[in-house]
């Protein structure tokens, strides 16, 4: 909660947070003698709110202040995600009180979103709402049967669709590419690149490009989680490739990752290769399997979960020494396939 200032006349006010209306945040105002004093009647006016709240919400409602509770500390494209969710998914028990849900109430409004929608789409819909029950009403639980997932067949791009896609490609999509398949990026990590992350052949990976909740792109300082930030090594003909130019100045001329994606799929499509930008950090992780690379010093490469708190703690630990090896293996197997 805010803290109480103190105003010209001596006297103490806090702002709290009330609701949203017509988009803009409206804020309730106390003003006592002490701070303890207006600190105090803050705390127990929003107690009271709370209290009531639970009783009164709506699912809508409720969606509605769960985001903005967590717009401070959520991304701006997780926020964004979660906007566009409530907007066009829960029109079939929006309008219901949260507290007199009931099991058969989240498990009706489940199938009825599984017959329209993907087994992942209805988890992750699901979840939000799972959330925002947890967020109101911790002690409240329920049952609800999701549909099973279809475990789907991952692809790895072959070697010849890669040296094809990266012949063929503009300058600057060329760039992307070989950021992609070559290093392992993300295509919002490719769009924050500046010259100064690049040091010789160490590439320093620490933003990444997304969109915010109003669907502008913006540059994150940090990137997708805190096990993507991380440092690469890059192929002489990668480096080569990227160039120089001023630390503040960007690698890649894109505007943003999906000007990435546009340019990428219209290459693509006509050379009928049936593939996503994103599966060519498949290819990275494969080449890096056949290669015979620890899975633990390839999911640092890559910023990739490196598994439990346990193997972080030893496993990796051990193994780091080795990752200068790893990564000028990798670096050398590149530079072969790119060629001259």
């Amino acid at each position: 909660m805010a803290t109480a200032r103190k105003l010209p006349s001596g006297s103490w006010r806090i702002r709290v947070y009330s609701h949203t209306e017509n988009g803009k945040k409206v804020y309730e105002s106390f003003t006592a003698p002490t701070k303890y004093e207006a600190e105090k009647m803050a705390s127990d006016w929003k107690a009271d709110r709370t209290k009531q709240k639970r009783s009164g919400l709506t699912v809508k409602q409720a969606l509605e202040g769960y985001i903005t509770a967590k717009e401070g500390v959520l991304s701006p494209s997780t926020i964004r995600g979660y906007k566009k969710m409530k907007d066009n998914n829960y029109s079939f028990i929006e309008d219901k009180s949260l507290k007199k849900l009931t099991t058969e109430d989240l498990q009706l409004f489940v199938s009825n979103l599984s017959e329209k929608l993907s087994p992942k789409s209805v988890a992750n819909i699901y979840g939000l709402l799972s959330a925002v029950i947890a967020f109101y009403m911790p002690e409240t639980t329920f049952k609800v049967t999701l549909p099973h997932k279809v475990k789907k067949k991952l692809y790895s791009p072959s070697n010849e669709d890669i040296q094809l896609l990266y012949k063929e490609a503009s300058p600057k999509l060329k760039k992307c590419i070989a950021l992609g398949a070559y290093g392992g990026l993300r295509r919002g990590e490719i769009s924050a690149l500046t010259y100064g992350d690049l040091n010789g052949n160490t590439l320093s990976i620490d933003k990444d490009m997304v969109q915010n909740a109003d669907g502008e792109w913006i540059v994150k300082q940090f990137p997708k989680t805190d096990d993507s930030m991380r440092e690469i090594v890059l192929p002489d003909k990668v480096v080569e490739l990227l160039g120089t130019g001023d630390p503040s100045e960007r690698i890649v001329e894109y505007t943003n990752p999906g000007n990435i994606t546009q340019c990428f799929t219209k290459l693509r499509n006509r050379l009928g290769i049936d593939i996503h930008f994103h599966l060519l950090r498949h290819f990275y992780a494969s080449i890096g399997a056949v290669l015979g690379i620890p899975d633990n010093a390839l999911a640092e490469f890559g910023g990739w979960s490196k598994g439990s708190k346990v193997m972080k703690a030893t496993y990796q630990n051990n193994i780091k020494s080795m990752n200068e090896e790893y990564a000028e293996k990798m670096k050398n197997y590149f530079d072969d396939v790119i060629g001259g």
